[in-house]
């Protein structure tokens, strides 16, 4: 029993299409299965681009890299049994431990590459070089391809998604009706 201070409690009951009387549901909002897949979509496609974006957008050790590369590539014309037997890995990190200046002159040296390649390590120091001071702009506009990439489909789907929901909410009332 309630004491006289205690108000009483109110319950409202709902009956159901079965005939069933029923405390109503609370008014939140669930997620329709629709937009729970459109949900999974999205974290799995985000997932998608932010892996591709790692694995395409240069960075610091990969333009390092691609100039090693071409700098053996140049040394190569000079002498063809260049670097023979030594793995590319070793040639990037004795490069990165002298530092790659005096690892290029150290290299145009040993092979005897005079005045008459300093075109092509010319041309070599200047891509690395703007390669470089590109890496920011090169980032941000990917990050922003990545959005772009991201947002229009996502949007697209879950237009979809509602078109759908709707034409079969309306549907389903014409049949009743």
């Amino acid at each position: 029993m309630t004491s006289k201070n205690e108000s009483p409690t109110e319950i409202s009951l709902e009956k159901s299409p079965s005939g069933i009387w029923g405390v109503p549901e609370s008014p939140k909002l669930q997620p329709k299965s629709w937009q729970r897949l459109w949900l999974a979509t999205t974290l799995v496609y985000l997932l998608m681009l932010a892996g591709t974006y790692l694995l395409l957008m240069p960075n610091q050790e990969s333009i390092e890299r691609k100039m090693v590369f071409n700098v053996t590539e140049e040394v190569l014309r000079y002498d063809g049994l260049a670097f023979a037997g030594e793995s590319p890995r070793k040639i990037f990190e004795s490069a990165r431990l002298q530092g790659y200046d005096a690892w290029i002159a150290q290299i145009r040296s040993k092979y005897h590459i005079g005045p008459e390649g300093n075109a092509g390590f010319a041309k070599i120091d200047t891509n690395y070089r703007e390669a470089i001071s590109d890496l920011p702009v090169t980032r941000t506009i990917g990050i922003g391809l990545c959005i772009i990439a991201f947002i229009l489909p996502m949007a697209a789907l879950y237009m979809i998604g509602l078109i759908v929901d709707w034409f079969k909410r309306t549907v389903g009332i014409i049949r009743k009706g």
